[in-house]
């Protein structure tokens, strides 16, 4: 018997067989996958996808941009809490006792060696009518 020559064979001949990928690729460059009757049906999916594919793009942008604005700010607010401390530290030097003792001297002030004393205010009865008369 012979081989059956009227039967397709269903083998293919492995040279021009190309995967899917690539054959897109090769369609969407040739310009054929535009001229399918199916795209015009694809082109409301076409552009979403385009969309979304914008706005995920301007979304990883701003997202990057935050970042580091909020680490630009944390170093600012690092500088100044430095300077802070610092010029409350020397705030605080400054307005010592001997600190200010110091200062005040060369300005002719002189740190009294007694203590303050209390100053007594004795009310009389009759005080008003005693300072009208006196």
């Amino acid at each position: 018997m012979s081989a059956n020559e009227f039967k397709k064979s269903n083998k293919k001949d492995k040279s021009t067989k190309r995967g899917s990928a690539s054959r897109f690729f090769t369609e969407l460059l040739d310009g054929s996958l535009l001229t399918r009757k199916t795209t015009p049906d694809l082109f409301p999916f076409i552009i979403y996808v385009s969309c979304l594919a914008l706005f995920l793009i301007f979304n990883t942008y701003y997202a990057e941009k935050k970042a580091r604005e909020a680490d630009q700010l944390r170093r600012e607010m690092t500088a100044l809490r430095i300077n802070y401390i610092n010029t409350k530290s020397q705030y605080m030097y400054l307005t010592g006792r001997s600190e200010l003792a110091q200062q005040l001297r060369g300005r002719g002030f002189i740190e009294p060696v007694e203590p303050p004393g209390i100053i007594v205010q004795q009310e009389e009865e009759h005080g008003f009518l005693r300072r009208l008369f006196q």
